[in-house]
């Protein structure tokens, strides 16, 4: 039987402390590959405490693939390849930033045409409204005016370095963090950093403006297709790539979070060759509604060969362009050498704001109260959808890993229905099949519709409007 001494958690959670240890063994191998873990039951009565909260305890090892479940026999420890990782942070993490408000949308010339702010956009509106007349008001003058550095003010850096330590437990180095005008800028950058010459590897189903981007600056691009633990290694392994740009925590569009034993496997795939990097977009790493967050790839790479990317433009606006990257000290020296020259794309006033925003906790504030939206209608939706599916025609996949789900239909009648009554009902929801690059990836006739809902701002009257779509007219789901 495991044997943790509870009372060195420290200002852990109970549930938090337990996750910590059986991690810490199982990385260490103090714990087996293939282990069997003692029963829920078992190991609660045997360190005094809740079967909820060891169930809470693997729940999470569950879900970043530390430990497996097998039906009817109990949990067990999985193997972990052999790669340079670093240890993992054992404090707290604070989990509270979530996404808000959608993309401003061109026009083509005319007239725009501009839709009313969701109640989360609408609200980081007003605190960035405030937040600007404060800075402008009580910062000083030559800070707010003077020309940025290239890679971003040392201000903001400070406190981006001090964010990641707290949400993410990566302890970052100010001087290796670039600011810029957006995610699609920096990866821009990143091409110019690394060499347009390299094979850019990407996640297929994936972002589909992420390949126009790379092949915009002139680069190969070769799109790998998922398993169930992530970014499929033999697949990558075959094309050549120099670099994967990836999404390790919370998958674009399956919502897929990427296994421990697959993230080792990436580092040491990245560890075989110099010049070899993983490109991570932690891009909505802190809106998991459900345990803790999904460690960063970055934070337990011993061998820098991870960029981290993450972006502002989520948890505030998408108009305010605000990004980050966090460069490996060789990538740094680099960028210094040969980047060095740009103006900074952000403005100093915008900088210093945000800086002011993180250093206040109005940020952190200001995003679990989305949070708590978000969560109140993910509650709302899955509910929805097994009352209308009582006999499990329609299943729920992800729900906890962020600010939308995928929901699988069993056959395309009943997922063209479904899509109807959201469309009926204004909710944003997109087919997966839709973000293949590679038409042979995607599901053919004979398998299930996936369609990602969003529910970060879904109001009360637009489920209702959703549940007067699906049982006011059930005859309508067999068409």
């Amino acid at each position: 039987m495991l044997d943790y001494n509870l009372e060195n958690r420290g200002e852990a959670s109970l549930y938090e402390y337990v996750y910590q240890q059986i991690r810490d063994d199982i990385v260490a191998g103090r714990i087996a590959a293939g282990e069997h873990l003692p029963s829920k039951r078992a190991f609660a009565s045997h360190l005094g405490i809740s079967v909820i909260t060891i169930e809470n305890a693997y729940s999470q090892l569950l879900a970043e693939g530390y430990i497996c479940s097998k039906p009817r026999r109990g949990y067990y420890a999985c193997e972990l390849p052999d790669a340079p990782v670093l240890s993992l942070a054992a404090g707290d993490i604070d989990r509270d930033a979530v996404s808000v408000g959608p993309s401003a949308h061109d026009s083509d010339g005319q007239t725009e045409q501009f839709e009313a702010l969701s109640p989360s956009a609408l609200e980081a509106a007003r605190l960035w409204q405030s937040t600007l007349r404060a800075t402008l008001t009580s910062e000083d003058e030559r800070e707010i005016f003077s020309p940025a550095p290239a890679q971003g003010t040392a201000r903001l850096r400070r406190a981006i370095a001090h964010h990641l330590r707290g949400t993410r437990g990566m302890n970052v180095d100010p001087n290796n963090i670039v600011i810029g005008a957006g995610a699609q800028l920096l990866d821009t950058m990143l091409v110019q950093l690394l060499g347009a010459d390299k094979v850019y590897a990407v996640e297929d189903p994936g972002y589909l403006r992420l390949t126009r981007i790379y092949q915009a600056m002139g680069c190969e691009v070769r799109h790998i297709p998922l398993d169930g633990e992530g970014v499929d290694l033999s697949a990558l392994q075959k094309t050549g790539a120099d670099v994967l740009h990836l999404m390790p925590s919370h998958q674009y569009p399956t919502g897929l979070v990427t296994s421990i034993a697959r993230r080792y496997a990436l580092l040491s795939w990245a560890a075989e060759q110099p010049d070899r990097y993983l490109i991570e977009d932690d891009f909505d790493c802190e809106f998991r509604l459900a345990g803790k967050p999904i460690p960063a790839l970055a934070s337990i790479d011993a061998a820098q060969s991870v960029i981290y990317t993450n972006t502002f433009s989520k948890s505030l606006s998408s108009a305010l362009r605000l990004a980050y990257m966090v460069l490996p000290d060789e990538l740094m020296e680099r960028f210094r050498r040969n980047l060095g020259f740009y103006a900074s794309s952000v403005s100093s006033v915008d900088q210093v704001a945000l800086a002011r925003l993180l250093e206040s906790g109005d940020y952190e504030r200001h995003v679990n109260r989305v949070r708590v939206r978000a969560r109140e209608a993910r509650d709302g939706l899955t509910a929805l959808v097994r009352k209308a599916f009582p006999a499990g025609e329609f299943l729920v996949e992800h729900a906890d890993a962020g600010l939308y789900c995928v929901v699988v239909a069993e056959c395309d009648t009943g997922g063209n229905s479904f899509t109807r009554a959201l469309a009926r009902s204004s909710i944003p929801y997109i087919d997966i099949n839709d973000c293949f690059w590679c038409p042979d990836g995607a599901h053919g006739s004979s398998n299930p519709t996936r369609i990602l809902v969003q529910y970060d701002d879904l109001s009360p009257n637009e489920l209702n409007t959703l549940e007067s779509q699906l049982m006011g007219a059930p005859s309508n789901l067999s068409e």
